[in-house]
């Protein structure tokens, strides 16, 4: 990602943020992918434990750590970049260490000490960052042979999982209704893979942690079935959703653009209404070994 991009990405989540607190709080997707995070720590903490919480959000991670491991927000060190997700982590964590940098500026702090951390957790944020980039940093944060990096991937962001929603079903759902209201489809019949660049595999996991003095202990793949209006909700976290295809064809039309995606947001919802789908979630744990 160049740095232009990456500027980009946290201005979007700044904007997206309460909705984003609002979806991770009706949704129960987020939470299920981090209690495998929370699950692993309660099993292997110790006292006196140091978390970072990498690619914080607003702080579900901290959260569940707060709740189920019993941790004391001042062990708790929320690494994100955007700033009304730290305001909201801010609100709920007055005592956490809370740094508003992204993840690949970590060594630039000096109050991130070296060789300091138990374990740095992510959950499903990695797909918008590199191993390559993340490896080496927190290769420095963590402690030797005591250290884990743990993260979640969405399934299009792991070669064994890219394929597994083909069919697209809440896409097909959306053209679909704006065929009804004499639009042009907005998703294409057939999607193309992800570029290879934001794709990764077992082996080059393995690679780059070895590189980096880290060791791949496990890649596992966990089905979650998710209301499809969540894939939807996801989408109208960002305002101007569909607004720039509905304005192409605005001559088509006698309402006025707001007015009309609200009746084609009625619309989808009448239609995913109860429905489900399954997504696969890969949950990948690395060691430091020296």
């Amino acid at each position: 990602m160049t740095e232009e991009k990456r500027k980009q990405t946290i201005a979007s989540w700044h904007l997206r943020a309460n909705a984003y607190e609002n979806l991770i709080n009706h949704y129960r997707i987020f939470t299920d992918m981090a209690m495998g995070l929370i699950e692993f720590v309660e099993k292997h903490k110790t006292n006196d434990l140091h978390i970072i919480d990498l690619a914080a959000g607003t702080g579900l991670v901290s959260k569940l750590l707060i709740e189920h491991v019993h941790l004391s927000p001042a062990s708790l060190y929320l690494i994100e970049p955007a700033e009304q997700m730290c305001e909201h982590a801010r609100q709920k964590f007055p005592n956490a260490h809370i740094c508003q940098i992204a993840a690949e500026d970590c060594l630039e702090r000096v109050d991130l000490p070296r060789d300091y951390f138990d374990f740095i957790l992510c959950n499903a944020s990695m797909h918008l960052m590199s191993e390559k980039d993340i490896y080496p940093i927190v290769a420095k944060l963590l402690k030797v042979k005591r250290g884990y990096f743990l993260y979640t991937l969405w399934y299009h962001s792991f070669d064994e999982t890219i394929n597994y929603d083909q069919d697209n079903e809440f896409e097909s759902y959306v053209n679909r209704v704006l065929t009804e209201f004499n639009y042009p489809k907005l998703f294409p019949e057939n999607h193309s893979s992800p570029s290879s660049k934001s794709v990764r595999s077992r082996r080059d996991l393995e690679r780059i942690a070895y590189e980096n003095g880290l060791e791949l202990q496990s890649c596992t793949i966990h089905i979650h079935q998710i209301p499809m209006s969540f894939d939807f909700d996801f989408m109208l976290m960002s305002p101007n959703w569909l607004i720039d295809h509905l304005k192409t064809y605005e001559w088509t039309q006698t309402e006025d653009i707001q007015t009309l995606k609200q009746r084609i947001i009625q619309r989808i919802r009448e239609l995913i209404q109860d429905k489900y789908t399954e997504k696969a979630i890969v949950q990948v744990i690395v060691w430091r070994v020296r």
